[in-house]
């Protein structure tokens, strides 16, 4: 269920970022299965005043029906077009946040940043079959970076899920999308 949720800070003094964020997880739609790209722009847009929290299950169909995942007739998830697409229906401008510095920089101002990290979409045969998953960093201290849809991840793991195969594929390696300000 959409709600709000806030880090949970071990070391106030060394968080920086937003206090809280309205998330929006994958539950909160009808394409769960895929629609995690979906979630992290009715997050990103609700922070952003594009979207009324209020109306939390209408957003999510929305999106899910105006725009669908789109990555192999959607069932490979979203991709970085369709996440620029939708910003642009909202008039949002995106600038790219490159690095670890540049999520960083972005968060320091309270302006959180779109990643797409590299996960295992579980395994066939022993194999560690290849996805990805759409997150909403807001937050960060030394060791994390606190994200939406998600759990904390440490810095190491953001930059492992930016090497995987999927972020490659979108053009998301290495880098987030945040607000143009």
């Amino acid at each position: 269920m959409a709600r709000i949720i806030r880090p949970s800070i071990t070391e106030p003094s060394q968080y920086r970022g937003l206090e809280w964020i309205f998330e929006y997880t994958n539950q909160d739609g009808a394409l769960s299965t895929w629609n995690c790209g979906q979630a992290a722009a009715a997050t990103f847009l609700t922070h952003h005043g594009a979207m009324d929290p209020v109306q939390a299950a209408h957003n999510m169909a929305w999106l899910e029906k105006h725009h669908p995942p789109d990555q192999f007739a959607g069932w490979f998830g979203t991709g970085r077009r369709r996440v620029e697409r939708i910003m642009r229906s909202f008039e949002l401008d995106l600038i790219e946040a490159p690095g670890i510095d540049g999520i960083k920089q972005q968060l320091d101002r309270n302006n959180p940043v779109l990643l797409m990290l590299g996960m295992s979409h579980g395994k066939l045969l022993g194999v560690n079959l290849p996805g990805g998953h759409w997150m909403v960093a807001y937050g960060y201290d030394a060791r994390n970076v606190h994200l939406t849809n998600g759990w904390p991840m440490m810095w190491n793991e953001v930059e492992a899920g930016w090497r995987s195969l999927a972020a490659h594929w979108i053009r998301m390696s290495g880098l987030g999308l945040a607000r143009c300000r």
